[in-house]
């Protein structure tokens, strides 16, 4: 999506909380415009449901709307639509504020549940062990997005970046800074 992109390369204006002032964003992630695709439509579905209800209702001949009061049928459309948009605003809020960064001394992976609940786990780039990558499905393969596994040094501690644009660029990303941060050069 040209309006919300998916992949950010060494942005300028980007920053987050708990971020050094020596830290350095290397690649500022959210998952891939294509998993928008499905809540999408359902969200499309929803929104014309009451349309083919009553265009059903007129074409079979029923009448049952006619029978039905009309501030009811009114209060009842009101609701609908308030659930229709409440869906749609929380499954966009929720592909928007789900939001991995790779910095060149962290991994950050913000997890945004609903309104009112959030994560962050945040992990040292020299504590990372492996990065590596996975398309899944037709659409992860066609659009190419997929996941990043990272294993750590830390007991049970692992990170994923699901669903991300060019998730081999990503691991190898991760594993270069990785590498120059080893090698005793912090930074890329």
């Amino acid at each position: 999506m040209i309006f919300f992109p998916a992949f950010f390369d060494h942005p300028k204006r980007i920053r987050f909380t708990q971020q050094e002032s020596d830290e350095r964003i290397e690649l500022f992630l959210r998952q891939h415009w294509a998993v928008n695709i499905p809540w999408i439509l359902t969200g499309s579905a929803m929104f014309l449901a009451p349309s083919l209800v009553v265009f059903s209702d007129q074409y079979l001949q029923l009448n049952l709307i006619t029978m039905i009061p009309i501030d009811v049928l009114v209060g009842s459309a009101i609701l609908w639509y308030l659930l229709v948009v409440a869906y749609i605003v929380e499954a966009f809020l929720h592909w928007y504020f789900n939001i991995y960064i790779v910095t060149n001394k962290h991994l950050v992976d913000i997890n945004f549940h609903n309104l009112l609940n959030r994560d962050k786990i945040e992990v040292r780039i020299n504590d990372v062990q492996s990065a590596k990558s996975s398309f899944k499905g037709i659409l992860g393969s066609f659009f190419r997005f997929g996941d990043v596994i990272i294993e750590t040094a830390a007991e049970n501690q692992r990170l994923e970046f699901h669903r991300v644009p060019h998730p081999d660029l990503v691991a190898d990303r991760i594993q270069d800074i990785q590498a120059k941060v080893e090698g005793g050069r912090d930074g890329v």
